[in-house]
């Protein structure tokens, strides 16, 4: 480059060729476009200086997101699960009265025909589950994260054959007997001492509101009905409007525990 009059020479000379291109550009054009690279070069460091610590405020934005967005899926499952107590509430009010009297029901005989005291009576053992309801596999445990499913769990899936016969846990008298949208056929015992149990995705139902079960009997049959992608007993236990863990009633099942896999 070189300087003649009030302009600026550039040559060119390719490589391997012969003959040189040159070009004339005047003080004022050069210098302009040194202070448009100038320009440039102040833009990008001043965007690189404002936008840095907001990309730091984005990263800050999206990790609260997450916890947002946790605590937000809690509060919906905890929703979800004062709605399903309402309806349980609702359904045994419906059924027993607004006393939900059947305690005194069951310990007081006297007021009992003797053909219904022979169904009714029921001890405070006959109460408790103590009968598994199926034998099976355990897919998916109470609160935990199973093989399949990601989300907060009242009670316990059990894997089975369709068809498989499934047994009351406890004595009691039958509050729901029926199709609901997630667990398809569902039914719902009282057990007194208010003791609570759900069988779900039944095939069938064989039982009906208000009748009376013995400790063992066979209310349904293991089925798919519902929300669900395969044959399985879903089961939960609940007390006084609590769900409790239903491992804690069999302790068998730890031994045909799966969700080991993802522990």
């Amino acid at each position: 480059m070189c300087i003649r009059d009030s302009k600026y020479t550039v040559m060119f000379i390719p490589e391997g060729e012969s003959g040189a291109r040159s070009h004339h550009i005047s003080k004022r054009t050069f210098f302009l476009m040194i202070a448009g690279v100038i320009s440039i070069l102040l833009i990008n460091i001043g965007s690189i200086i404002y936008f840095f610590p907001r990309i730091a405020d984005y990263h800050t934005i999206k990790s609260q997101h997450k916890i947002f967005s946790a605590e937000r899926t809690k509060i919906l499952n905890l929703t979800r699960d004062l709605e399903r107590i309402k309806q349980m509430d609702e359904l045994v009010r419906s059924s027993l009265g607004t006393t939900l009297d059947i305690d005194s029901k069951l310990e007081n005989t006297d007021s009992i025909t003797p053909s219904e005291e022979s169904v009714a009576k029921v001890s405070y053992i006959e109460n408790i589950p103590s009968v598994a309801p199926i034998n099976g596999f355990i897919s998916q445990k109470s609160e935990n994260i199973g093989l399949f499913i990601k989300t907060a769990h009242n009670g316990i899936d059990i894997v089975a054959k369709e068809g498989t016969p499934i047994l009351a846990s406890a004595s009691g008298v039958v509050v729901f007997s029926g199709w609901t949208y997630e667990y398809g056929n569902m039914i719902i015992l009282y057990h007194g001492d208010d003791y609570f149990t759900h069988y779900g995705h039944n095939k069938n139902n064989l039982v009906n509101q208000l009748e009376m079960v013995n400790r063992g009997d066979v209310i349904g049959l293991v089925g798919s009905s519902g929300m669900s992608t395969g044959p399985h007993l879903h089961f939960e236990a609940w007390r006084e409007y609590v769900p409790i863990d239903p491992l804690i009633f069999f302790p068998e099942y730890y031994i045909s525990d799966l969700t080991y896999i993802n522990d």
